[in-house]
Formats: C-alpha cells, structure tokens, sequence
C-alpha cells in the first residue's frame, strides 16, 4: 500500500478502469479525485468482433482465471440449482479445486489459444462475468464483459456500482446480486428460454461496446488525456 500510495502521488496521470476504482485510487493515493481520470478497458478486436451466432444446445460459458473475484464457488451453486443447463467453465488458478467435486452438468476446460476465445464466445448462449463478494468485485469490470459485449455475446455478470457505469439490467446485459446462485440460475434460465431477450441483449450489448468501449472511442480517450498533459 506505500508503494502504491508513493507511485500515485508521483504520477503526472493517474488513469483507472472505472469511476468506482477512481475513487479507491484517490483514497490509496490520498490525492485529490480530480486527478485521477478514468478510462473503460476494453476489448482487442482484431479478435474480438461481432458475430455470435450460438450452438443450437445452450450453454453459459465462463472464461477466466480462477480468482475469488470470479466467484467460481457462486457459478457452480448455480450450476447445481439449474442442472438442465449446460456450464463450461474455461481457466485454471486458485480456487481450480472446488472443480473436483462440480455437477455433472459442468464442463471444465483447463484453458485454450487466446485466438479461440472469440470462437467460445460466439457459439456460447450466455457469457458469465463475475459474482464474487469482494471489495475489488464492486470496483472493476473485468476484461471478459468487454470482450463478451464486443462478440455480441449475451452477458450475465454481477450487479455492482462498476458494473451500472456501463451496463443497465436488461438492456445490454442482465445483472445479478453478488454471490446470489440462484439468482445467477433464474437469469441463465431466462437466457436459455427466451431466445428474444437473448438477441435484444447481444444487440443492446454490441451497442454499447460500439458507443462506450470500442477501440475508436478509447483510443480518442487515450490520446486526449495524453495530450490535455502535454499542453
């Protein structure tokens, strides 16, 4: 926390991820709010495109290191309360062990090639964000929501505060109480049994990948803040 607090406080640009993070980066750093600025990560889309076009049995897939902020524990409660739908969970890390004993309705893939992620995320009929509990969880929207938006991927993900920065329930996503699996199995199931809101959300979601996160408008974003320094 020092070190961080000290390279805050040197830095002539401060940038965070989110409003909600802003905010916490101000309090580690004790600087003034006004100098942090704040700039959405993201998607690659020399990969990451539109194109989600999902295999005609559903299935939630989730992408990602196995971290507590993920909340896997969460994804496999729901797992269990909606054993007619099918779960992929892709990664490996930390909590990889509560794997061992998952439903049988839950497929574990240890990992695959970054270039076969967009293909994942095409055929999927959700994608899973994160459901963790932690502070860090309220804070930040992880690389794989971007990257679900910019498939045209319908996404399911925590309701947080970083969350309602860019996503509004049922309009470019559904969101869902932190660490709630039943919540998280009612929302799959509302995927999976009504393709309409699954095009009204990947439509939704394109859109605001499209006005909010795409590499035209950060990278806009980016040079502004780099040149409002410089001058």
């Amino acid at each position: 926390r020092a070190v961080d607090r000290k390279a805050l406080k040197l830095a002539d640009l401060v940038v965070a991820d989110t409003r909600a993070n802003g905010d916490y980066l101000a309090e580690v750093g004790q600087i003034p709010r006004e100098r942090v600025e704040v700039c959405f990560v993201g998607a690659e889309e020399r990969l990451f495109h539109a194109g989600w076009r999902p295999d005609e049995r559903f299935r939630a897939v989730f992408v990602g290191k196995l971290i507590p902020l993920h909340g896997l524990d969460t994804i496999l409660e729901a797992a269990r309360l909606a054993p007619e739908l099918d779960f992929r969970v892709i990664g490996s890390g930390q909590l990889e062990a509560l794997l061992e004993e998952r439903p049988p309705n839950v497929e574990r893939v240890e990992w695959v090639n970054y270039e076969d992620l967009p293909g994942e995320l095409w055929a999927a009929g959700c994608a899973l964000g994160i459901f963790g509990t932690s502070a860090k969880t309220m804070r930040v929207i992880p690389n794989k929501a971007f990257q679900a938006l910019a498939c045209g991927t319908p996404l399911i993900t925590a309701d947080t505060p970083a969350a309602r920065e860019l996503l509004a329930d049922e309009r470019d996503a559904l969101l869902v109480p932190p660490g709630n699996p039943a919540a998280l199995a009612d929302a799959v199931r509302r995927l999976a049994g009504d393709p309409d809101l699954s095009r009204a959300l990947s439509a939704g979601g394109r859109r605001t990948y499209e006005e909010q996160a795409s590499e035209e408008i950060l990278g806009a974003r980016w040079r502004d803040l780099l040149e409002s320094r410089l001058r």
